[in-house]
């Protein structure tokens, strides 16, 4: 396969948007990023597009502005709105996220940021992590791509525990979304795989 173009979403500091940017300028991957779009012009991730020559979309104008720049798949990377219904129908199966869980579980409205996390530390699992998934109207609940397991310690505080899954979500989320791209996928009764045809 070729190089694919991504259009990533955030609205936060911009960590994990600058991690996918610099992996995309390594010499073997598979992804060039066409676009930011973010519905906070200010925010971190907004800043660090600008400082790197990046497109940067409204997302009150995202429909419209996709359909122009034709990305073959949407990365949402800290990005907390509520996708709105003809954008995902626009984009069908070729939207993902990451979220800071190991969903099914600690997923759904309202599970976000650090309550993610202190709800897993309340209650009492011994694992936690993220996972990468297709996103569909249902919330967090899409065919998930990818999980990372992080262990969750005596001594964890909710703090602790975001900063250890968000360092591997720097880490892995970039290779996963490349995998993605060199190798393509197909869903198949609700999983994600390779495309090798």
């Amino acid at each position: 396969m070729g190089t694919m173009s991504f259009a990533i979403f955030a609205s936060g500091s911009g960590t994990t948007f600058e991690a996918i940017l610099n992996h995309s300028r390594e010499e073997n991957c598979s992804y060039t990023v066409c676009c930011l779009v973010t519905d906070k012009r200010e925010c971190g991730a907004s800043v660090i597009a600008k400082q790197n020559n990046i497109m940067i979309v409204d997302y009150k104008n995202a429909v419209m502005k996709l359909k122009e720049l034709h990305p073959e798949l949407i990365v949402l990377a800290g990005f907390l709105k509520i996708l709105e219904p003809s954008l995902l129908d626009s984009f069908p199966d070729r939207i993902i996220n990451i979220h800071p869980s190991l969903l099914p579980s600690f997923g759904g409205k309202g599970f976000y940021g650090m309550r993610v996390h202190r709800e897993v530390i309340e209650s009492g699992v011994q694992y936690s992590g993220f996972t990468v998934h297709i996103v569909r109207k249902d919330i967090d609940n899409g065919p998930i791509i990818f999980q990372q397991v992080v262990p969750v310690t005596a001594q964890d505080t909710p703090e602790s525990l975001q900063e250890r899954v968000h360092s591997l979500e720097l880490r892995y989320f970039p290779l996963v979304i490349d995998s993605l791209a060199e190798k393509g996928f197909i869903i198949e009764k609700g999983r994600v795989k390779p495309d090798f045809e």
